[in-house]
């Protein structure tokens, strides 16, 4: 919106009252209300001002003066504002019986003064109303309209099946999309909390409320830049305000509870039972949620997207847990409470299988790897967050988790080449207990226009496991194989605690910030490894068992010290648009300094490490927001160095593994590297469309690599880090969104990116000199793109996904690898109107191409369907699911480096089919 004084005609007698009114301390706005359509003015309409930031009336009816032409016919209606000579942000109502409020954003600025006149006239919709005897035409309901800055989605205008949660409802929101993950985007943007009545929910888990909310509730769903509590506390932005989508929930819901239960079972011996329960009163918001299921709690179908072979689960997780969750706020928010707590049990089970080839000079050694494993774990999580808002701000959040481990395991390993095979089996058992607790303090004050953030963290782990290797080896040379046993007894204890303390001060030096941190961390390790030969044992009656058969060379013991401090400083420079603050640029330098001590016993080694090294990270971002909002450009980049890990700086040398032989470095140098960053936005309209680019350059000065050397005599892999010099990654982004038609019943979205991985790596053969650096080059090509039909009832969707890999390397035998997937496929649901039955479907082709396994070169057809039907006025549904009908799905990965290429597949969910019965109700009062 512009502003400004223009030479159009003014009454005299209206200007005059006007410079007469005008003083030095305020500011005079003109402007004119009329009908949008027919543009004749509105004598009867009412004007109000309303603050931007939380929409306060300031006036709550301004005066309204008609201006009559010659011949005495009214020309407009026009009224007349003073405001504070002060720059603020202000929003415009017009609002008349029969007639949509109309709403224009008003920026003053406190540079300028005099009398302004609004480019555009404030303008009311009708609403459409026909009365036929007893018949009443209505309009078709708005989806979303504009106040102020705020985009408003009225949740009546969309049409959802019966028993549909908030997640559905989000998703037919025009302009919205949301990931396999569950994070949510506007036009591009990503929102940073799903609020519930502006206030946050269980700590930010959104997938509690989103697949727990039943749709039929929600009022309204607004999406704003939100100002944090501090903010609010101090009356001033003293951080940058958070994109945020509000569910706010219809007038009589907001009292009473709301509560769902559900109950599965289906073929696969697949099950599911959860309930959750949501309260409210005055005071208070109450929530009780409990799930159990073997579904690794997965979406429903016609999720559009999750269920994909990327996607997919790499394990079968059996889930049992409850969580609560208690609120609190007092009168006018001025002090809150949130108290969670939650108990999980997870368990796992996973199945792996592996191909991997060596790129090596001369051979190409191939392997072959199988796992099953279980494990069982269980999570007890306790957290609060008090918040004052008056007379000061003050915030405390307290954490506190514990953790229980019990795992199992089988692997079987088998590489071959020309002249060997070698086969390893290991069975292992593990467990471990952790726990930890996390207590942040923040304050602000308002005079003085700083704060503090204090920060303590402690967390302990103990785990220990148990492992038996038995080993085998076939030469082609000779007739007889070599077995060799192994038992392993390793132990890890571990403290980590650290404290840190940050300074904020917002206008230190007139726009110009300055923010100063310093943080002191403790890290106390101990750890052991004791290898075992069994079949070294001679007599029976030896008394000491385990030194006679403890192999020394392979056994260690280790404890291991750190002290570390981090001091920092920064200058920031912060911007607005519209009334939402931003940092247009920092500059800052991050100062660390480590002092390490390490006991290593093992063998014939007996040292003790003693070191101090400083690290330097300096960094800069730039920002810079058109006042239109339309152009959007950041750029950001940083430098920073990390140490080697002390045992690795230790010669020793390790084959407690008879195929892979580790051995140290005391040559061994940190990794050192820069990254730089920079994307720009470009938006059209206003909450419409937009298209984004961005790239990103990652540079290894120094990195810290494997080299390899391999007997292709006997087998053995020997691994001895190294530095390299020059590996870096490359990528860069585009993606565009936007609707067709005015009605918005279509949608599309593109997303293309470009990866290039330049990596190296040291690989030689058993007799040659030196080690040779690999070199291998991956540029990746991936577009997506959907096209979506939503009306009514009715939603199809269309996707594409293609992402062509391409690599190649120095190496004189290196094979040019060209690996390609590619997946097409459309989804549908519909509803019956009179029979309220909704159908959806899902079917997806996804193919690969190029793979060194033909196992994995496919074309898998995944069909998912879905049938419901609501009784009881919509309070029960009864639906059945059908997953993966034609019983394709899988999970595979692939990947290349200056290593070797590896394909990997795990076991994915299996194909079934479920029945679900879902029940819901809510008690509320009546008035």
């Amino acid at each position: 919106m512009k502003h400004g004084i223009h030479s159009r005609r003014i009454a005299i007698s209206l200007l005059s009252l006007v410079l007469t009114l005008s003083a030095f301390s305020q500011s005079i706005v003109l402007g004119n209300v009329q009908d949008a359509f027919l543009k004749t003015p509105l004598p009867e309409a009412k004007v109000s001002l309303l603050l931007a930031s939380d929409s306060t009336v300031v006036v709550d009816s301004i005066p309204l003066v008609k201006i009559h032409r010659s011949d005495g016919t009214l020309s407009r209606v026009q009224f007349s504002l003073q405001t504070e000579k002060k720059t603020c942000n202000y929003l415009l109502r017009a609002s008349l019986d029969g007639y949509e409020d109309g709403w224009q954003p008003l920026a003053i600025d406190g540079n300028d003064g005099g009398a302004w006149l609004l480019d555009e006239p404030l303008e009311l919709r009708k609403l459409n109303n026909i009365n036929l005897n007893e018949v009443t035409v209505t309009a078709t309901k708005v989806k979303m309209y504009y106040k102020g800055d705020t985009l408003v989605y009225n949740a009546d205008a969309f049409n959802l099946p019966d028993g549909s949660m908030l997640d559905a409802l989000i998703r037919q929101l025009p302009g919205v999309t949301m990931d396999d993950s569950g994070q949510i985007f506007v036009n591009g943007r990503k929102i940073d909390e799903l609020l519930l009545g502006s206030r946050s929910f269980m700590r930010g888990n959104t997938k509690v409320l989103m697949e727990n909310l039943p749709y039929y509730t929600v009022k309204d769903i607004k999406v704003y830049d939100k100002r944090s509590d501090m903010s609010e506390a101090l009356g001033y932005d003293v951080d940058a305000r958070r994109y945020v989508m509000d569910v706010n929930l219809k007038e009589e819901y907001r009292i009473g509870y709301i509560a769902n239960m559900e109950v599965a079972g289906g073929t696969e011996e697949r099950w599911l039972g959860r309930g959750f329960l949501l309260g409210f009163t005055k005071r208070w918001r109450y929530s009780l949620q409990g799930n159990m299921n073997n579904v690794n709690e997965t979406g429903h179908i016609s999720g559009n997207g999750y269920w994909t072979p990327a996607a997919m689960p790499k394990s079968l997780i059996t889930t049992h847990g409850v969580a609560a969750n208690l609120n609190y706020h007092s009168e006018e928010k001025k002090l809150t409470n949130d108290l969670t707590a939650n108990v999980m049990s997870f368990d796992t089970e996973s199945e792996m299988r592996q191909h991997c080839e060596q790129f090596l000079a001369g051979s190409k050694p191939a392997s072959q790897t199988e796992n099953r494993n279980k494990s069982d774990n269980m999570q007890v999580v306790l957290a609060n967050e008090l918040l004052v808002l008056k007379p000061s701000y003050l915030q405390l959040v307290s954490r506190l988790n514990y953790e229980k481990r019990d795992a199992s395991g089988l692997s079987q390993f088998k590489q071959w080449d020309d002249g060997l095979t070698a086969a390893m089996r290991t069975d292992a058992l593990s467990e471990g207990r952790s726990w930890s607790f996390f207590q942040q303090a923040i304050a602000a004050f308002g005079k003085n226009k700083w704060y503090t953030n204090i920060m303590f963290f402690l967390t302990h782990n103990d785990d220990q496991s148990w492992l038996s290797e038995r080993y085998d080896s076939w030469q082609a040379s000779s007739p007889g194989n070599t077995v060799r046993h192994n038992a392993r007894d390793v132990y890890n204890r571990k403290t980590d605690m650290s404290l840190s303390n940050l300074w904020k001060f917002p206008e230190l030096l007139g726009r110009v910030g300055l923010v100063v941190s310093d943080g002191v961390r403790y890290y106390n390790k101990k750890a052991h490894d004791y290898l075992y030969h069994p079949d070294t044992l001679l007599l029976a009656s030896q008394l000491d068992v385990l030194k006679a058969i403890t192999d020394p060379s392979n056994s260690y013991d280790s404890h291991q010290l750190e002290w570390e401090n981090t001091a920092s400083v920064s200058f920031f420079q912060s911007a607005t648009y519209g009334y939402v603050i931003y940092t247009r640029w920092e500059a800052g330098l991050d100062v660390r300094t480590l002092h390490r001590k390490l006991d290593y016993q093992r063998g014939a080694i007996d040292t003790l490490m003693r070191n101090t090294d400083v690290y330097l990270k300096p960094h800069f971002t730039y920002e810079y927001v058109s006042p239109d909002t339309k152009h959007k450009f950041k750029f950001g980049i940083s430098h920073r160095c990390s140490p080697a890990g002390m045992v690795d700086m230790i010669a020793y040398r390790d084959d407690s593994n008879p195929l892979v032989v580790k051995e140290g470095n005391s040559g061994l140098k940190g990794q050192s590297s820069t990254n730089a960053t920079a994307g720009y936005t470009k938006s059209f309209g206003k909450h419409a469309s937009q298209w984004h680019v961005g790239a990103e350059l990652n540079y290894n000065h120094r990195d810290v690599s494997q080299s390899v050397n391999y007997n292709p005599l006997t087998g053995v892999f020997t691994y001895k880090p190294v530095n390299v010099n020059g590996a870096y990654f490359m990528s860069t982004q585009f993606d565009v969104s936007s609707h067709i038609g005015e009605k918005r019943y279509w949608s599309w979205q593109m997303k293309a990116d470009a990866n290039y991985i330049h990596s190296l790596d040291h690989s030689m053969l058993a007799g040659e000199s030196e080690s040779r650096v690999n070199a291998v080059n991956t540029l990746t090509l991936h577009d997506a793109a959907y096209l979506q039909y939503n009306k009514g009832s009715l939603n199809i969707r269309a996707k594409g996904d293609v992402k062509w890999r391409h690599s190649e390397g120095k190496m004189r035998d290196f094979e040019t690898l060209n690996v390609t997937d590619f997946q097409y496929g459309l989804s549908a649901r519909y509803t019956i109107p009179v029979l309220k039955t909704t159908f959806s479907a899902e079917g997806n082709m996804y193919s690969r191409r190029g793979y060194g396994s033909s196992a994995l070169n496919t074309d898998d057809f995944v069909l998912n369907v879905s049938i419901s039907q609501p009784f009881l006025k919509g309070k029960l549904i009864a639906r059945i699911e059908a997953f993966d009908l034609m019983h394709q799905l899988s999970s595979t990965q692939y990947e290349v480096n200056a290593q070797g290429r590896t394909e990997t597949w795990y076991r994915s969910l299996p194909h079934y089919v479920m029945a679900h019965l879902v029940y819901h109700f809510n008690k509320n009062p009546k008035k």
